[in-house]
């Protein structure tokens, strides 16, 4: 008896002996580095399976935990969209990007349950959108329409939605006409980022009256004035704060629309833009609004350098500004007493492009 049992204690000793080698260390590897070279992570080949470069050693299938993006459109193999990603979220529309969406699917089922989640679908279609994310995203329909048909750059479109959101959630007066917000808002936009256009111009683009529009410019200014005396609209530039527009913003836009080819158009630009800040700092139109001295220097220039376009008359340049022929002549008269001085700061090179 004593015998089986030394040899039942031998063997519950030599187990234990064996469990003295297996240490917590070699159980769980290192994740960082390879258990056999201790090689580190940066060492890994991470493709399709991890394998350690130096040794050679496979560890495991390398499992792509991303966002899979697999459906091509037209070209893709699969009659059905097998993307596994939903709708991208955004902070405008809250509800509606969190949603779901049921698809079109008719594969299984008899006939009547197949029109039953159609109708179901349809249902979840109506109410997917709450009433002020539809009114926000028809908003913004219309603006990015009416914007990018007149030329208005998606960064200027981006910046007119803010202070439109941001409008919106400090607006506490009704009345006001949504399209004519819209344009003051535009209009901001555009006084931000440098290339502004004239009040009459934007109410043609959105088919307003200059009443209309001045009355709405004033109110957008007083709500997000108020809003920023609160604190609330420390990220945003308020329009009332910005400063006042100059003769060289209003210079490119009139001078695309001639017929100059673009190796000219880049040194036309620069010149017109340096005449014009020096007849600001000279005073010499203090009279002339900033569209009326920006028409002014531009048929100033076009007389001046190389006499490259003479075919181009006042009257064309006073039509694209949208100004009258007397007051273009008025300010171009005043110029060209200050030739002199003004000739110091005009460059004759010509842009390569």
């Amino acid at each position: 008896m004593e015998q089986y049992m030394k040899g039942i204690l031998h063997v519950k000793d030599s187990t234990d002996d064996i469990s003295k080698y297996f240490t917590e260390e070699e159980v769980s590897p290192k994740k960082n580095c390879c258990e056999f070279c201790g090689s580190e992570q940066e060492e890994f080949d991470l493709e399709e399976e991890v394998v350690c470069t130096k040794c050679g050693t496979l560890f495991e299938p390398n499992i792509d935990s991303s966002a899979e993006y697999r459906f091509f459109g037209a070209e893709d193999r699969s009659s059905t969209d097998p993307c596994r990603v939903g709708a991208p979220t955004d902070s405008r529309f809250p509800q509606s990007t969190l949603g779901t969406i049921i698809l079109n699917k008719t594969v299984g089922g008899n006939k009547s349950n197949r029109i039953g989640m159609a109708r179901v679908r349809r249902f979840h279609t109506w109410n997917l959108l709450p009433y002020k994310e539809r009114s926000l995203l028809q908003v913004f329909e219309q603006l990015s329409l009416t914007a990018t048909n007149n030329g208005i750059d998606g960064r200027t479109i981006d910046i007119a939605k803010s202070l439109y959101i941001r409008l919106v959630e400090h607006c506490d007066k009704r009345g006001m006409s949504r399209t004519s917000v819209v344009a003051s808002c535009i209009y901001s936009a555009l006084k931000m980022i440098g290339m502004p256009r004239k009040p009459k111009e934007i109410s043609e683009i959105f088919h307003l009256s200059s009443t209309q529009f001045t009355k709405s410019f004033k109110y957008f200014q007083e709500v997000l004035s108020m809003a920023n005396q609160r604190g609330l609209l420390n990220d945003v530039i308020i329009p009332a704060n910005m400063s006042s527009t100059r003769a060289s913003d209003y210079v490119s836009q009139p001078l695309s629309r001639l017929p100059i080819s673009r190796n000219y158009f880049l040194v036309l630009k620069e010149n017109a833009i340096r005449v014009a800040n020096e007849a600001e700092r000279l005073e010499i139109c203090p009279e002339n609004m900033p569209p009326s001295l920006a028409a002014g220097v531009i048929a100033f220039v076009l007389q001046h350098i190389q006499n490259v376009y003479p075919d181009i008359g006042i009257e064309r340049i006073a039509s694209v500004c949208d100004i009258s022929e007397g007051t273009l002549n008025k300010c171009l008269k005043k110029l060209e007493s200050k030739y002199d001085v003004l000739k110091l700061v005009m460059v004759v090179e010509k842009k390569e492009t």
